[in-house]
């Protein structure tokens, strides 16, 4: 959405979060929905189902610091400290900005260890942070609660900011790398002649830096908050979104979270309403299943009030 009027909030360190409130109507009658974005998102990303979400309630969408029109701390040339405790720290910065006292929180993929992160900000060992508002709903899609350790990648290293911007060949065959990778091989057979429109949009969308992409996938190899999970309040919803053809991150992962958070439940399968037809579907979760699923699936888990823990859920039961 770079160009796309937006209002920006200044961290403490002078990076700015760009961001949007759709649905900005509802404010006051509604539970706010913030949607953090995954590794190398935009805000943009989000459309599909933001702005169907936005029919009902105030929908706030941002930038993560350095991708879009969100901005490094001035000097940095985006070297800043940068971390996933960084990350969670912005979003608790701009869900205080907009003196917002609920909030429900859907984090995707990178996204859901950003809310993990933040969440668990009141238990940090060594600058525990309370936060100024209530999460009264939170939704992990396609996320881990651990870094995934895979001994062939190490760290990877963060590319330079580049001397001249990569050719427009160069950035849609990274785009296109990177979009089917977040999909799996059945979706392309059945949607590869939409694939060429995806990229395209983004192509023209907000500017995506590498170099700060390269600074997201290395903050993803050194989180550690795992432990702390188990002491987030029980009536805490927790709703656990993942998919068995997830390339990315593996559904096992799902567990894990499931097992570690005391108000964590799987989201159900089935025919009814709020419910998913199949687990059958890859990373991009937005991608599979009509808008109107989803948006049963996210409104049912958020007019559930509060209360005693549910159930946790065996995906695989």
């Amino acid at each position: 959405m770079a160009g796309i009027a937006h209002s920006t909030c200044v961290l403490p360190d002078g990076a700015t979060l760009a961001y949007e409130v759709l649905g900005s109507t509802h404010l006051g009658n509604a539970l706010p929905l913030v949607l953090v974005c995954g590794m190398a998102m935009a805000r943009a990303d989000w459309v599909r189902l933001s702005t169907t979400w936005a029919q009902s309630r105030p929908v706030l969408v941002y930038d993560h610091r350095g991708i879009g029109d969100s901005t490094s701390p001035p000097g940095t040339n985006g070297t800043d400290e940068f971390t996933m405790e960084t990350l969670a720290r912005d979003l608790f910065c701009l869900i205080g900005h907009l003196e917002w006292e609920e909030v429900a929180i859907l984090g995707f993929s990178m996204g859901g260890v950003v809310v993990q992160e933040m969440l668990v900000l009141p238990y940090h060992p060594t600058n525990p942070t309370a936060l100024p508002f209530r999460p009264t709903h939170v939704i992990l899609a396609c996320t881990r609660s651990e870094v995934l350790r895979d001994p062939k990648l190490g760290l990877q290293t963060i590319p330079d900011a580049p001397r001249k911007p990569p050719t427009n060949a160069e950035r849609y065959e990274n785009i296109r790398r990177t979009i089917e990778t977040t999909v799996d091989p059945s979706w392309i057979k059945a949607h590869g002649k939409n694939l060429d429109f995806m990229i395209q949009r983004v192509m023209s969308g907000s500017p995506r830096s590498l170099h700060i992409i390269g600074r997201q996938k290395k903050a993803l190899q050194l989180f550690d908050f795992a432990a702390l999970l188990e002491r987030l309040p029980p009536d805490l919803p927790v709703l656990v979104i993942h998919g068995e053809a997830d390339q990315i991150i593996p559904f096992e992962c799902s567990k894990a979270i499931l097992q570690r958070i005391p108000g964590a439940r799987f989201v159900e399968i089935g025919p009814e309403p709020g419910k998913l037809p199949t687990l059958t579907f890859g990373h991009n979760f937005t991608l599979y299943f009509p808008v109107s699923i989803w948006d049963a699936v996210v409104n049912n888990f958020l007019q559930a009030s509060s209360g005693p823990p549910l159930s946790p859920i065996d995906p695989t039961a």
